[in-house]
């Protein structure tokens, strides 16, 4: 990932959806959207190594790997509902932003009742003994 090509195609893109904004609006709406894809699929593209990093620490650490797993959905919960936000404003709909935000909060408490799951038996486990 070259962050500095990204960052230019983010300036090049803004500065086409600002000049469009004064004749077609809804042509500057597709521009920051599609733009805000491509960024998003190209950091995926590179996030791989992370990933599989992440499942070695806590492999050598010795931990269930639930608590990778929860860790690593819950950043993609947190990165695509962040996205999908910053398009509903771009797009005047900050109330529909809102509520996507809330959804994606209780989204992570889903995820992450497995490993709440767990924490909770080692904390009865130790508490019995």
């Amino acid at each position: 990932m070259n962050i500095v090509i990204i960052a230019s195609v983010a300036l090049v893109a803004a500065v086409l959806s600002i000049v469009l904004k004064q004749y077609k609006p809804e042509y500057s709406l597709f521009i920051s959207i599609g733009t805000g894809i491509l960024i998003f699929i190209s950091v995926i593209a590179v996030i791989e190594p992370v990933i599989s990093y992440i499942g070695e620490l806590t492999e050598n650490a010795g931990l269930d790997g639930i608590y990778g797993e929860v860790l690593i959905k819950a950043l993609a919960v947190c990165y695509i509902t962040q996205l999908a936000c910053d398009c509903c404003k771009d797009a005047g709909e900050s109330a529909i932003a809102g509520k996507l935000n809330l959804a994606g909060k209780l989204a992570i408490l889903i995820i992450s009742l497995p490993m709440f799951k767990s924490l909770t038996e080692i904390v009865t486990g130790l508490i019995d003994n």
